[in-house]
């Protein structure tokens, strides 16, 4: 939680756009460190891959985004299967490692494999290889 919080502080300093893709939009119920703040846009979902059937690429193209930072619960679920929906989309996707997991170990390797062999592959894990996915740490990622 610590490393999405202040990775989220640095986007929203940097005045980067946050956007939270959620099934629970009952704000009582977020942890007070990561819950979505004023101006952040909350997009409600349905399924693993939080672009499908949802406004996410309308509201990420809107403003020109090109490439987005995918922070969540889990690796082996939503991160891999919304990192799937955002590079059959053209998205350029980093995944910062340190903040996401899984609720067995085995399925923290199984979603890494999975992420970076995936439709648009990179498994040497090139860093920001367009259209594609690349795993990284929260503390690398600079906002310029």
């Amino acid at each position: 939680m610590p490393k999405i919080a202040d990775l989220l502080a640095r986007a929203r300093k940097a005045g980067m756009r946050v956007a939270y893709s959620t099934q629970e939009p009952n704000m009582e119920k977020w942890m007070p460190a990561v819950k979505p703040a004023a101006g952040d846009a909350l997009i409600p979902s349905k399924g693993q891959d939080r672009f499908f059937s949802t406004e996410l690429d309308n509201v990420l193209k809107a403003k020109g985004i090109t490439a987005v930072i995918l922070t969540g619960w889990k690796v082996s679920g939503s991160i891999l299967y919304t990192s799937v929906g955002a590079t059959l989309r053209g998205y350029t996707v980093v995944i910062p490692a340190d903040t996401t997991s899984a609720p067995t170990d085995y399925e923290i390797p199984i979603g890494i494999y999975a992420i970076l062999n995936q439709n648009a592959a990179s498994p040497k894990n090139e860093p920001l290889k367009p259209k594609t996915s690349t795993l990284s740490r929260s503390d690398l990622i600079k906002f310029e």
